[in-house]
């Protein structure tokens, strides 16, 4: 695992448009790259110096809390590679990149057995949600720092670039 460089930028287009099928993740990374800080972007490499996966960390606001929080995602693992374990050691290492980096909590929308495994618990539990209810069942917090979502309740806000995808 390592930070991206500017020579994988293609790359990580690349895994993300193999791994959703579909262009609109790696645009996103693309704009972020270029609007947001901190912007962490770490890449797995296989055996050979080939890019195997992608993990990004962008930041997110909570409410009127001053908390520092990223939102993980997109995460993704060329589809050869997936089932491999390269999933969970990007999800590993960038957690640990995060609390280096002084972020207090991380927030995913996703699967709930997949995040589940890595200490994410529902945010709706602590009163935090994204958009709405609706996706309550989907969406997860880790706390980096213990205690840094005690009475920190609201909406979780992303980089509007994620409403386009």
């Amino acid at each position: 695992m390592r930070r991206e460089i500017p020579g994988d930028i293609k790359d990580i287009f690349n895994i993300n448009y193999r791994a959703f099928a579909r262009e609109d993740e790696g645009r996103l990374v693309d704009r972020l790259r270029n609007e947001v800080y901190p912007f962490i972007s770490l890449v797995a490499e296989d055996g050979e110096g080939v890019l195997a996966g992608h993990i990004l960390f962008s930041p997110v606001t909570v409410g009127n809390s001053s908390i520092i929080a990223a939102g993980l995602g997109p995460m993704a693992v060329l589809p050869e590679r997936q089932g491999t374990g390269t999933g969970s050691a990007l999800i590993r290492e960038g957690l640990q990149t995060c609390a280096g980096e002084g972020v207090e909590a991380v927030f995913v929308l996703g699967h709930p057995e997949y995040y589940l495994k890595f200490g994410f618990s529902h945010a709706s539990a602590k009163g935090i949600y994204w958009k709405s209810d609706e996706y309550a069942p989907y969406f997860f917090a880790i706390e980096l720092v213990e205690g840094a979502l005690e009475g920190v309740t609201g909406e979780a806000r992303y980089h509007p670039a994620f409403d386009e995808v």
